[in-house]
């Protein structure tokens, strides 16, 4: 017995091992092979990447070994000719593909002088950053100097095209002459500068105002965090005497707080075989089984909220509007309780629980203004972002 025992731990180890030493060449020869299938289709940056895993991994593996050789002369061939083709192209901005086929080239470089083994193979890889700096330098002075053409237009949208152009040369070339001065100038150039004026209400019956709603526009519209668009509230423009480009002009159509609607319905309700009450009898006391009725009385009472805003973008030179919608909203607030007049035992639970209620108070005039205009705000502030997003 104790013979078998051992004969089956012994087969249990011997499978074990197969079974282990088989995922272990499963996951070499689908590594390799994914190599050979990116080099065979032209990805020789990606096979060459490919190879140097499988080197660090074990400095002796043959098929490795064969394509990082392969793959990197041919990936260094391949961005090279490509390097030639672009600089002999008249792409104003061509230096820019340049910079990045230097970059590639490097980032091979780097991978394989960390891999021993992979120096084995390519003992001298070629490292291009003379070439990458040289080509930084003429991409950098591409894009500043399109800038400079383009902030001379003296235009907004110059301006923000000045911007874009400027900050690319100096992600190039960070120290670059006096690029600060003119990105702050084309920023400046470029900036759309808007002002939201304050919404009239007018009620002749109702002390309302619309701070709430005014603020959570102007909060909204500085939380977009615009490169090219700065808002401006009415007392900070009058403040700060700013030159406005743009002006978001709102007012309310027409609207109405709390016009009130109140249903009522009676219904007469008559149920069999109840207990009206109890009877002392001989053996005590017993219920009494009849009919009972009740006459109950719904009652609701809504109260209805509602507007329509008409939102207006208007030139500030021209006058000329840009943009204008009416954004509409509703909000309806309710209430309902119940009496009755006869038997409670011929109400339902919940019927009896409804009659208990009585009628709440409505909210003030100026909760209903506010609830009416939540609708509308969405509305509005999707337009907004809309609108100044294809400025970004």
């Amino acid at each position: 017995m104790l013979k078998t025992i051992k004969f089956e731990r012994m087969k249990l180890k011997i499978y074990s091992f197969a079974f282990a030493s088989f995922l272990i060449l499963s996951v070499v020869f689908l590594g390799c092979s994914s190599g050979k299938n990116r080099f065979e289709k032209g990805e020789y940056d990606a096979a060459t990447q490919q190879a140097i895993k499988r080197l660090r991994s074990n400095p002796d593996k043959k098929k490795a070994v064969k394509y990082l050789d392969l793959a990197y002369n041919h990936a260094v061939d391949y961005h090279l000719s490509e390097i030639d083709r672009l600089k002999a192209s008249q792409d104003r901005f061509k230096f820019d593909d340049v910079v990045w086929h230097y970059q590639k080239l490097n980032e091979l470089y780097n991978e394989i002088i960390k891999c021993p083994g992979c120096l084995e193979v390519i003992p001298n890889p070629k490292i291009f950053q003379n070439e990458f700096n040289e080509s930084s330098l003429a991409a950098s002075k591409a894009h500043f100097e399109y800038g400079l053409e383009q902030l001379n237009l003296n235009t907004k949208s110059g301006g923000r095209e000045a911007y874009r152009h400027f900050t690319t040369a100096k992600n190039y070339t960070p120290k670059y002459s006096k690029i600060d001065e003119y990105i702050s100038q084309a920023l400046s150039l470029g900036t759309v500068r808007v002002l939201i004026e304050n919404i009239p209400v007018h009620s002749r019956s109702l002390a309302l105002t619309n701070e709430f709603f005014q603020n959570q526009i102007s909060e909204y519209a500085r939380g977009l965090n615009y490169t090219f668009v700065e808002f401006y509230r009415e007392s900070e423009y009058n403040a700060l005497n700013v030159e406005i480009d743009e002006v978001i002009v709102m007012k309310f159509d027409d609207f109405v707080v709390g016009q009130t609607y109140i249903k009522e319905k009676t219904e007469t309700i008559e149920k069999d075989s109840v207990k009206i009450g109890t009877v002392k009898t001989s053996d005590g006391e017993l219920p009494v089984i009849g009919k009972a009725k009740a006459k109950f009385t719904t009652y609701e009472k809504t109260l209805t909220s509602s507007g329509l805003l008409d939102f207006q973008i208007v030139d500030a030179t021209s006058g000329a509007t840009l943009r204008q919608q009416k954004f509409p909203g509703t909000f309806v607030w309710k209430t309902d309780w119940a009496s009755y007049n006869g038997q409670e035992e011929a109400l339902t639970a919940e019927q009896i629980k409804m009659s208990k209620r009585t009628e709440a108070y409505p909210p003030s005039p100026q909760d209903l203004f506010i609830e009416f205009t939540r609708p509308i705000y969405s509305q509005l502030v999707r337009s907004i972002a809309n609108y100044y997003s294809g400025l970004n």
